[in-house]
């Protein structure tokens, strides 16, 4: 029967067979996609061989997308294609997915049929750490050279197809890894922020919390965006194999961390013993997983990638309903993230076309909502403490409604009442802060990068703009990694969980570290970078407060000194005292703007010269960490001749300020 129909298809093939478009790469044209330039054709048994494709090229059909999706399916897909390389070197066939068991590349060359054996399956590294697969075709002079390529896989069947040249490689580079690393780094700072909350309040809801981070985390980047392929070859095979597993366990961690924080038992009872009979479920798939049935795994986890999040909502709905504010948090972040699950979903389905963005989809959509759920937490904290206070209060108006004679008692716990009204009025400050710190100065470089990566997808950008572009993306990320780091030692110092433990620091060999830690980003800048630090001087003082301190300084006077300035940084002797300073020649201060800096209470920031971006929280740890250590930030500015920022450390141990 088989026979039978190769036959058949061989007799029609001349009347039928599809005109196949050439994917040319020139210096212009350095990176393609070329799904929409491809043909497919499914072989239901698997059987069918090299010989018997070539010859029923008639059951080609043209991709309609520039990636191809194929559902989850047992056959194997082949893959038709024809690119003309006249540029010097090989040409890169690029397939931008990770989980494909079986890739097998057919080519003819000087009358000889290659074949080359991939797939996930089957571990080869390849030189540029890309998390996908690599085929060398060669560039036969610019002649067209035919592929074809055969997919088989457990997984969905996604086939994102592109072709290269040598220097058309860091396009796709950029494309990978531009939107995973900046998801990789929210999730950093999240799970750093959260661990020091549990240590700090022993709330067994961040603990759950920080699980559901790390499992979603890695189904994201190890399975779903195939970054196992840089852990080397038994790891590759692992998560490929057994990944999506990770999707059933981060799906067990939020359960109980939503139940636990929603106080589900009070507020939905109902869907409550849903959830649990769901929780139970999901060692389905994890037992499916182990056992190499990937493919029920799969149709269990979308299932309920659809049944927990509609739960989750309505459960929100009606803790919120019910006077339990946190919930608000928590029904946006559920509500944003199905809405990334169905759109992912209806993409895998076909329903909608396959973009670059597609593949951006829960990565952005997760992490959103991690953020979201991590301010809910912050809410719920400030919303028990304040419940704690009413409780004091009851307890003091019981207490004075029945004996007159403990007045002075009640004066003084309402003493502590007030501050500790006072520290609920400052954390919802914190609270604020860092709601608009990271809806503005994360959101910006976000949304940036995802024009940029926009403009790239529609091959707007030259091989100049896309050096440019990367640049600019190096500069952004490193942005919000400052954010971060100043944010999380800022949140600590606003709940005093930083201690300052002065020593003896001796500042040439610390000054020194800076000013090299430093000397790449003033030389970007061409600006003139110099250290003063008499010879043996040392101040008795926080090293790690200290070292914070003129990191920041010396990194404003970068961002605001102009291309050709000069900075300097040193100290100077004053008595029992060392007088440290930073010192530019950049645009310098008004009176009004000084001010603000040392005696405003909201933060203030201004671009830097090259439009570098900063979010105030810098120069107000610097102030809070100099005050530490027995010292007040002061500061000598001109408008358009330049700024010096200095303060005074004692020499020896004196009484400071904790």
């Amino acid at each position: 029967m088989r026979k039978l129909i190769i036959c058949f298809i061989l007799l029609i093939a001349p009347q039928l067979l599809p005109a196949q478009s050439t994917n040319t790469l020139s210096s212009d044209r350095p990176y393609v996609r070329i799904g929409k330039t491809t043909s497919w054709l499914v072989d239901p048994s698997g059987r069918l061989s090299y010989q018997d494709v070539k010859q029923s090229g008639a059951a080609f059909q043209p991709i309609q997308h520039d990636i191809g999706a194929f559902g989850i399916t047992k056959a194997a897909v082949w893959i038709h294609g024809q690119v003309s390389n006249p540029v010097t070197g090989v040409t890169h066939l690029l397939v931008e997915f990770s989980n494909i068991d079986s890739l097998t590349l057919y080519y003819e060359y000087q009358g000889e049929v290659h074949i080359v054996q991939s797939g996930s399956m089957q571990y080869k590294p390849n030189n540029f750490h890309y998390h996908g697969f690599t085929f060398e075709l060669p560039a036969a002079d610019g002649q067209p050279v035919d592929f074809w390529l055969r997919a088989r896989t457990g997984n969905a069947l996604i086939v994102p197809l592109a072709v290269a040249t040598g220097e058309g490689l860091p396009s796709a580079l950029t494309v990978m890894y531009v939107v995973e690393l900046l998801y990789l780094g929210v999730v950093i700072a999240l799970f750093c922020y959260n661990l020091l909350l549990y240590f700090w309040i022993k709330d067994q809801a961040y603990l759950w919390y920080l699980g559901y981070l790390v499992a979603l985390a890695g189904f994201n980047l190890l399975y779903l965006r195939g970054f196992h392929y840089s852990l080397g070859p038994s790891a590759a095979l692992f998560f490929n194999q057994y990944g999506i597993g990770l999707a059933a366990v981060s799906y067990m961690f939020t359960i109980r961390f939503s139940t636990l924080f929603l106080q589900s038992r009070k507020y939905a009872p109902l869907q409550t013993r849903i959830l649990r009979v769901i929780f139970w479920v999901l060692i389905l798939p994890v037992i499916a997983v182990a056992a190499g049935w990937r493919e029920p795994a799969i149709r269990i986890n979308e299932l309920c990638s659809f049944c927990i999040p509609i739960l989750f909502i309505w459960m929100a709905l009606r803790a919120y309903r019910r006077g339990y504010k946190p919930a608000l948090y928590f029904l946006v972040a559920w509500s944003l993230l199905l809405v990334s699950i169905i759109l992912f979903v209806m993409t895998n389905l076909g329903i909608l076309h396959y973009t670059t963005l597609s593949f951006q989809i829960l990565p952005i959509g997760s992490a959103v909502e991690m953020i979201l759920l991590s301010l809910a937490l912050g809410h719920r904290y400030a919303l028990l403490k304040k419940e704690k206070i009413e409780m004091q209060q009851a307890h003091l108006d019981y207490i004075t409604s029945q004996n007159n004679v403990l007045e002075d008692k009640v004066a003084l716990r309402t003493q502590e009442l007030a501050k500790m009204m006072q520290n609920l009025r400052e954390s919802n400050t914190v609270k604020d802060k860092l709601l608009g710190i990271i809806s503005h100065d994360l959101r910006t470089p976000l949304g940036t990068l995802s024009g940029l990566l926009e403009l790239l997808e529609m091959k707007a950008l030259s091989p100049q703009e896309i050096k440019e572009f990367a640049q600019m993306a190096r500069q952004h990320i490193k942005h919000i990694n400052s954010t971060m780091h100043n944010m999380l030692n800022w949140s600590l110092s606003q709940m005093n969980r930083i201690e300052t433990r002065p020593v003896k620091v001796e500042l040439a060999p610390l000054f020194q570290l800076i000013g090299d830690t430093y000397r790449f980003a003033a030389a970007q800048k061409n600006i003139r970078l110099e250290i003063a630090v008499p010879p043996g001087a040392t101040v008795y003082a926080d090293d790690h407060q200290l070292e914070l301190v003129i990191r920041n300084l010396l990194d404003n006077a970068i961002k605001f000194t102009p291309r050709e300035g000069s900075v300097a940084i040193g100290g100077r002797d004053a008595g029992n005292r060392v007088e440290l300073y930073v010192t530019d020649s950049g645009n310098g201060l008004n009176s009004e703007s000084v001010y603000k800096i040392l005696y405003g209470n909201k933060l203030y920031s201004t671009d830097g010269t090259a439009n570098e971006k900063g979010t105030g929280l810098g120069l107000w740890l610097c102030k809070e960490f100099v005050a530490n250590n027995g010292g007040e930030l002061k500061i000598n500015s001109i408008p358009g001749q330049g700024s010096t920022f200095y303060f005074l450390l004692p020499k020896e141990p004196v009484a400071v300020a904790m």
